[in-house]
């Protein structure tokens, strides 16, 4: 077997996705509600517990969902899953209607409020036939697992309790391992008794009323979660007294001030919903201690969901974080330096910073820095370089990047790549790039005596400037461009890839959107040149080894560079529902791979962000050269 058959044979690829699932999600610091099915049915809730090292879930069956509403209207069950309208008010909080179900009108919506350990579901029914109509209104469920998540779902051995508790009026599901690991309470108003079986874990409540014409009815669930069947109940509680008035207006408040208008109504649609799913998906507070834990994504539908990657939190979510909130930003930064810098630069952690997958990667190392330097520069908030944890973390990260130096070539290697794949050639071209940006923003903090080290760093970036330029630019078939790799000894690789590309070199800062090296490199990677680039489908834009498709962070990464099909690309495709994912199908624009794809959702928003309301990018007759393989070449 010869080096590139061993290296395709221990890559760790992705499945693809061939269904057309529609879901809705929406979910709050606490809770997840990751699959809510066009029914309105809430098949699974999940929490985080940091002292777990994961999600815990609550999960429904194939055949019936943890939650689902019911409806009968003059003794006629009906059937809601082609019946309701979806839409997201505020692009998150999910809503349906439904006109004519027996004369009578059908509106709902799930609203989880931020902060609380909870949620309301409400349904409106209205009367309009003109007549009196027999409606039974209520809730069903079943409990049918308690999951373990990281990557892949493990159910729970212990014990499930399902009972009413009276003193708090709330029918409880509790889940427990020995002691109680997490509890969900449930309760009705207007109050009606639950029926419930403990063996099978079914449940239900409805309310029988006679509705005349031109009444409404409302009915509410509220849900709550906490640590045991106590917390939750009294949390249940809470909720109740606050009522759905007040909390509808903390959410709506809570929204209507972070979203960011956009006049062309798609785009505004896709940037805010991707900024609140990378919010509430790509962090939480664990359920055990409140405390923040930054994640790939809380939805179990992400195949490497509930695990902590640096570039992920520190480079793609990070910039959406401080587009909605600097302390919380702050808050990550501190969370990330505190927790998981003991293995800095080392593929994949659990949660708890403990290694999952080892594996180095110096784009990874180098993102510690890049956030740092990226929260510093939009908020003058120097005194972060007070707090110990980040002048000790800093100094850390900067010596195990020196550790990497190879000093006969003046590169720095990796074992990895961004997609988290072997490498060829250990220097990468990118990597080593996002170092020197870190460097010469090092080189910034020492000159204003913001942060001390041993080493002058910029001195370092500009020797790392000069072996970028020495080695890693090559000829290429349309002229001189940046290799993906070298060898530092001529032999070269060129190739890009989405998660760390080549494309975004001038963005953070290396080099010039005019540079002749930069333009060619461009303009390779949207060539046929290419062999991942997809041309002449619906979808045009780059793959890579580890998923061939189109990947929508190529996308945003072309945003960021010159737009050269972006906006088109992005404001057309589908992705996973609305919200982002690893790949989609070149036709039809769907998910293809890693669907809930909540971190780098943020790097949506931020590149749409940058590129709509500040024009910060080079000008429409550079995009077009960049995009033009025919161009002469340089």
């Amino acid at each position: 077997m010869d080096r590139k058959e061993e290296y395709q044979k221990l890559l760790t690829l992705p499945e693809e996705i061939t269904e057309n699932e529609i879901l809705y999600l929406t979910g709050n610091e606490f809770i997840s509600l990751p699959q809510i099915d066009p029914a309105g049915g809430l098949a699974s809730l999940n929490l985080l517990r940091l002292d777990c090292r994961g999600l815990l879930e609550f999960c429904g069956s194939p055949e019936e969902r943890l939650i689902s509403p019911t409806l009968r209207i003059n003794n006629t069950d009906l059937e809601l899953s082609k019946t309701l309208k979806w839409q997201y008010a505020l692009d998150w909080i999910p809503s349906f209607k439904t006109e004519d179900l027996h004369g009578c009108n059908l509106e709902g919506e799930i609203v989880t409020p931020p902060g609380c350990k909870g949620f309301f579901y409400r349904l409106n029914l209205e009367n309009r036939s003109g007549n009196p109509v027999e409606v039974e209104v209520g809730w069903k469920g079943k409990w049918a697992a308690f999951n373990h998540i990281v990557f892949s779902r493990r159910e729970i051995e212990g014990r499930r309790k399902l009972d009413f508790d009276n003193w708090t009026g709330s029918l409880i599901l509790e889940g427990a391992s020995g002691l109680p690991l997490a509890a969900i309470a449930l309760a009705v108003d207007p109050q009606c008794p639950w029926s419930y079986e403990r063996e099978s874990g079914s449940f239900s409540c409805n309310d029988k009323i006679t509705l005349d014409a031109g009444e409404s009815y409302e009915n509410i669930l509220y849900v709550a979660v906490n640590l045991e069947s106590d917390g939750a109940g009294t949390t249940n509680i809470d909720l109740r007294r606050q009522g759905i008035t007040a909390l509808k207006e903390l959410t709506v408040n809570w929204l209507e001030s972070r979203r960011i208008d956009e006049k062309d109504a798609r785009i505004s649609k896709l940037l805010n919903r991707n900024l609140f799913f990378c919010y509430f998906y790509a962090a939480g507070c664990c359920l055990e201690s409140e405390k923040l834990v930054p994640v790939t994504s809380r939805s179990p539908r992400y195949y490497v969901s509930a695990a902590f990657w640096s570039r992920d939190t520190l480079l793609w979510s990070f910039p959406a974080m401080l587009m909605v909130d600097q302390y919380r930003a702050r808050e990550m930064l501190i969370t990330v330096y505190n927790r998981h810098i003991d293995n800095a630069g080392d593929h994949a952690h659990y949660i708890n910073g403990t290694l999952l997958y080892p594996g180095f990667e110096l784009d990874q190392l180098a993102a510690y820095i890049i956030a740092l330097a990226h929260y510093l520069k939009e908020t003058e908030d120097y005194s972060l370089l007070e707090e110990k944890v980040i002048a000790e973390g800093l100094t850390r990260v900067v010596d195990k990047a020196l550790e990497r130096f190879d000093p006969e070539v003046g590169l720095y290697s990796t074992f990895l790549d961004p997609s988290d794949d072997p490498v060829f050639y250990p220097y990468l071209t990118y990597s080593n790039a996002l170092l020197q940006c870190a460097f010469r923003f090092l080189g910034e903090l020492q000159a204003d005596d913001k942060w001390a080290h041993k080493g002058d760093f910029a001195i370092l970036a500009g020797e790392l400037t000069h072996s970028i330029y020495e080695h890693c630019m090559v000829k290429g078939p349309l002229g001189i461009m940046f290799a993906w790799s070298v060898n530092g000894r001529g032999k070269f690789a060129l190739y890009d890839n989405p998660p760390g590309s080549l494309q975004l070199l001038a963005h953070y800062g290396f080099c010039s959107t005019s540079e002749i090296a930069y333009k060619n490199t461009v303009r390779w990677i949207r060539s046929s040149n290419n062999r991942f680039f997809h041309q002449g489908g619906n979808f045009e834009e780059a793959g890579s080894v580890h998923a061939g498709k189109p990947w929508p962070l190529a996308a945003c990464n072309d945003l960021l560079s010159c737009d050269a099909g972006a906006i088109d690309f992005l404001s057309r495709a589908e992705m996973d529902n609305g919200f982002f994912c690893e790949t989609i199908n070149p036709e039809s624009g769907r998910v293809s791979t890693g669907a809930a794809f909540a971190s780098a959702a943020g790097f949506l928003a931020f590149a749409l962000k940058n590129r709509i309301l500040e024009s910060d990018v080079c000008s429409p007759d550079e995009a077009a050269e960049k995009s033009d393989p025919e161009v002469e070449k340089q």
